[in-house]
């Protein structure tokens, strides 16, 4: 009986604890979840299913690996907030499949993605014509994203600056370059690049947000 009352008490902490550490390492959906998160959700569960399993453990032993954990993701996700270059080693970057309607062959094979799942993805989108899609990609969580030609105004879907970031690969993809997106920022009156927190480049101009002042 003894065992069982045991068992039931550690059910019931681990609940609370699961709560607490979740609701401490912010809100995201399932499909939302990076690399290292989902990491974090394993390990986590394999030390549960180790401290329930074990009767003799303390809980303790469960429960302190399961805050750091928690307390490393907080920090993880605060240098992700704070640095592009992390976000980009540890979350990766979103791949552009389709470009006006042309399939990105190389990159495709780059990803693993076959053509099956790609007109699979199109389908359940309702797309079936590729002269729909304006762009197609291949997002860090492995969902595709498809912009439509009738709907979408932006010369590239990817920005030009993120978080006072510029981003090469964008102004490589539009035959620019740096030089030529300081211009446009001067003929904005913005002196400054690192001050933007995004810039996208739609048909006819730049769409920016500055940062704010903390």
């Amino acid at each position: 009986m003894q065992e069982y009352s045991v068992l039931i008490l550690k059910c019931i902490t681990i609940y609370f604890v699961i709560i607490l550490a979740l609701r401490l390492m912010g809100k995201r959906e399932v499909g939302e979840l990076s690399i290292f998160d989902i990491v974090i959700y394993l390990v986590m569960s394999e030390l549960l299913a180790l401290s329930i399993s074990q009767y003799n453990e303390s809980i303790l032993k469960s429960l302190v690996p399961i805050i750091t954990l928690s307390f490393l993701q907080i920090i993880v996700s605060w240098i992700l907030l704070k640095s592009k270059k992390a976000r980009n080693l540890i979350d990766g970057t979103c791949i552009i499949l389709i470009k006006d309607g042309k399939i990105n062959q190389q990159a495709m094979r780059k990803e693993r993605y076959n053509i099956d799942d790609l007109l699979l993805q199109l389908r359940s989108k309702g797309i079936c014509d590729l002269d729909e899609v304006a762009f197609a990609l291949l997002e860090n969580n492995g969902e595709l994203s498809v912009l439509k030609k009738e709907n979408c105004k932006l010369r590239h879907p990817c920005p030009l600056i993120s978080d006072g970031v510029i981003i090469h690969r964008t102004l490589k993809d539009l035959n620019v370059d740096e030089g030529w997106l300081m211009q446009q920022l001067q003929y904005q009156e913005i002196k400054d690049y690192k001050s933007v927190f995004l810039c996208l480049l739609y048909e006819d101009k730049l769409y920016i947000v500055l940062k704010t002042l903390i």
